[in-house]
């Protein structure tokens, strides 16, 4: 429970942080936010989610190469869903615009989710590896890394919002 609260809670932090820099920019990356997670981050999550079953059944056979295999198998078959995804994001603020969004906030919103791309293709590796970790009941690595990552991430994405002045575009990054 402790894995996926502080896995959520990294866009939360990040919108956080951009929405006091005023409306528009909370209005862009929450929508972008929002946009991602349905466009991009929930698929991943979806074509990982076999990986659960299948590891879990290859770890209880104590077939462990299969493992290993299904791992690979799935962040091999990510990387291009992703390259897909990526080019949606691109053109995510010309989308919103044609839905009849604001364009000021369609244009915070299509460049927090280009500065976020790179997040896309980090959980092409990360969920397929977290469905591994978990299969064999290896939790506390989880634990470890994600409270870690949710504690640097906090300082970092203040640091680039608001002592470098990358305004929203450095909570994405």
């Amino acid at each position: 429970a402790a894995v996926t609260i502080a896995q959520y809670l990294l866009p939360v932090i990040s919108v956080m942080v951009a929405g006091h820099n005023g409306e528009l920019q909370l209005s862009g990356v929450a929508l972008a936010t929002s946009f991602t997670n349905v466009s991009g981050f929930s698929i991943l999550f979806g074509l990982a989610g076999a990986l659960e079953t299948l590891c879990g059944q290859a770890y209880g056979a104590k077939q462990y190469e299969k493992i290993g295999t299904y791992t690979y198998s799935a962040t091999a078959s990510n990387i291009p869903i992703c390259v897909l995804i990526s080019v949606l994001w691109i053109y995510i603020e010309k989308l919103l615009i044609s839905l009849g969004q604001d364009p000021d906030i369609s244009r915070v919103a299509g460049s927090y989710a280009l500065w976020l791309i790179p997040a896309l293709f980090a959980h092409a590796f990360f969920i397929p590896l977290t469905r591994f970790l978990l299969a064999q009941g290896l939790v506390l690595p989880l634990l470890y890394c994600t409270l870690t990552t949710l504690l640097f991430h906090i300082p970092v994405c203040w640091a680039f919002v608001y002592a470098f002045g990358l305004g929203s575009n450095g909570a994405a990054m």
